[in-house]
């Protein structure tokens, strides 16, 4: 009877042993992305309180923390979408200033990548975020509501002294009579936009290829409007048409892609 039990045993290791051995493995083929998020003044990072920075119109200021979402963010190859997310960015908390979304992506060549700078009107919805620092981005109900597309905080110069520079992008109100009075909002204005990068982004087994979002800040400010802060000031939450104008810069040269595959 023991000599049995021992051949039942022996038997059994020796199947768990070639199950274990003999079982093809289906190889990994996919790869994924690392988005990295950096923020330039002159072609040099920005140091925040410490880089003087100048804009087009002659205003001098610094940057204190910079705040936005990147949303709908998407990769195309042969023709075929692939969404990846919405992400947002704090330099506030460095942790969200790299970002690996958890997707897994087809080997090859992707020809272009594409996102939203803000919020599109679908994702841009009231109590969307209920914790910190997502909901701290909320923008005012009675301006329309949603979230802040953008902070870009810090100070900047008049002749005398430094000023808060608080340039907060969201939605623009439109508004009946000539004053910004909040009882005669008549409609609002989404200044979200979207941009398409062209470029060769190879998504290899195994790897994690890296894509670098870079926002140049002076380019706010620039190209094709020339934004004076002396004359819009930095409290523009309800100057649709100051926000017009950093929308058609920020769509024009503001950000770009750089890959490393």
């Amino acid at each position: 009877m023991k000599n049995i039990k021992i051949l039942i045993f022996t038997c059994l290791a020796f199947l768990l042993l070639y199950a274990c051995t003999e079982k093809p493995i289906a190889p990994y083929k996919d790869g994924s992305i690392c988005l990295h998020f950096e923020h330039y003044y002159d072609g040099k990072p920005v140091e925040l309180n410490t880089t003087l920075c100048s804009n087009e119109a002659g205003n001098e200021y610094y940057i204190t923390e910079i705040k936005y979402f990147i949303s709908n963010i998407c990769l195309y190859k042969n023709g075929k979408k692939y969404l990846i997310g919405t992400h947002y960015i704090d330099t506030d908390y460095p942790t969200t200033l790299q970002w690996t979304p958890n997707i897994n992506l087809d080997e090859g060549k992707y020809d272009s990548i594409s996102l939203v700078f803000g919020l599109n009107e679908n994702d841009n919805y009231n109590f969307r975020y209920v914790n910190p620092p997502e909901s701290n981005m909320a923008w005012p109900i009675i301006l329309g509501g949603g979230y802040h597309y953008m902070m870009l905080n810090g100070k900047y110069r008049n002749d005398t002294s430094w000023l808060p520079m608080n340039i907060h992008m969201g939605r623009g109100q439109i508004y009946q009579g000539t004053e910004a009075n909040t009882d005669s909002i008549v409609g609002y204005v989404p200044n979200y936009f979207e941009l398409t990068f062209p470029s060769d982004i190879c998504i290899q087994q195994g790897n994690c290829t890296d894509i670098y979002l870079v926002m140049e800040v002076e380019n706010w400010f620039s190209q094709p409007y020339t934004y004076n802060m002396l004359r819009w000031g930095s409290h523009i939450m309800q100057n649709q048409t100051a926000m017009q104008m950093l929308k058609e810069n920020g769509k024009n040269n503001v950000f770009s892609i750089k890959i490393k595959n």
